[in-house]
């Protein structure tokens, strides 16, 4: 496998104007860590580092939805038009070297849908960079059911980063969210979603997990019995008894769980990595990186040829060519 053909979809930038933003209302710190700083050159060094042709740029957590933060009614909707056009003018800048992720007001249905269209039709972004959670809101709430709509017609690619928890989740460790519940959060919002049956609903969804999934490849078999028990829904019988009692698995939910993608951002060790090859299998495993938060990614890309079992053929699918079943817009810069 060459080292420099690899597409990042777990490429985050702090532009100063978004920074600048977030100072003005009191917000320094993202999911418990300060926020770094970022010029493109950051991009194009983390990039070298890491073997990287094509970042997918994206704003990380906190987006523009702060938990007991007062600020101005429009604030969200401003700040997210004013990340999506800097990732879009860059992308515009250096299109065989990035693309890009749109930030959505999700709490607003109308901007939502509004920025989804501007973003995706306008500013020709490769997909959405959803937070697992709104201000607790979890990604299976009900109002958020227009805009999965939406982007099911769309066929849309949905990358899904973890953010702070809600409240009801803060168990009082006194660490920065990012060092444990960053993994928990991405599995409450996937729970979330097969739960309230937004995965039936909108299969044409194509999913981007952050961090491998979180804890999804270790508690799968668990996680997809949610399936089988969905709110406000009654059990399909004839299908409980036949995926439990003849398949011997909840086969419904684990195909859910294993159409969805996982990058391997954070993801080290034999024993992780192995677990996310055996249960994503070779052509649902994604490239990505965490910078320009995570200073150990060249540690971890390296780890990912030295630790995990892959054959030649599965470190090109995972360094792009599963990426380009995604994007087929980058295939060009491969040729």
């Amino acid at each position: 496998m060459k080292t420099t053909n690899k597409i990042d979809v777990h490429h985050h930038i702090f532009p100063k104007e978004y920074v600048e933003a977030l100072k003005e209302v009191g917000i320094e710190k993202s999911i418990g860590v300060k926020l770094p700083k970022w010029t493109v050159e950051t991009s194009f060094k983390k990039m070298k580092e890491n073997g990287v042709k094509i970042a997918m740029l994206s704003i990380s957590t906190p987006g523009v939805y702060f938990p007991d933060v007062k600020v101005p009614d429009d604030f969200p909707e401003v700040l997210a038009r004013l990340t999506n056009e800097i990732i879009a003018e860059t992308k515009d800048i250096y299109p065989d070297q990035f693309g890009g992720f749109a930030t959505i007001p999700m709490l607003n249905p109308d901007a939502a849908l509004t920025e989804l269209n501007y973003a995706l039709d306008t500013l020709h972004l490769n997909g959405v960079c959803l937070m697992t959670n709104y201000l607790g809101k979890y990604l299976g709430d009900e109002i958020f059911e227009p805009f999965f709509n939406e982007l099911n017609k769309r066929k849309a690619v949905v990358y899904i980063h973890p953010t702070d928890p809600g409240v009801e989740f803060d168990s009082g460790l006194g660490m920065p969210n990012a060092l444990i519940e960053a993994p928990f959060d991405t599995t409450r919002a996937v729970a979330n979603m097969m739960y309230s049956g937004v995965l039936d609903r909108y299969p044409e969804i194509r999913y981007i997990l952050s961090h491998g999934g979180g804890t999804i490849p270790y508690i799968a078999w668990r996680l997809a019995g949610i399936e089988y028990g969905q709110k406000d829904k009654k059990p399909p019988i004839i299908r409980t008894f036949y995926d439990f009692l003849v398949n011997g698995e909840p086969s419904k939910g684990l195909q859910h769980l294993k159409r969805m993608y996982y990058d391997t951002a954070n993801v080290s060790g034999n024993y992780a990595i192995k677990t996310l090859q055996d249960f994503a299998g070779p052509d649902h495993i994604v490239f990505g990186t965490d910078v320009c938060i995570s200073k150990l990614a060249p540690i971890v890309t390296k780890n990912l040829l030295k630790q995990g079992d892959f054959n030649d053929n599965q470190l090109e699918k995972m360094a792009f060519t599963n990426c380009l079943k995604l994007f087929p817009e980058l295939e060009k810069y491969y040729k």
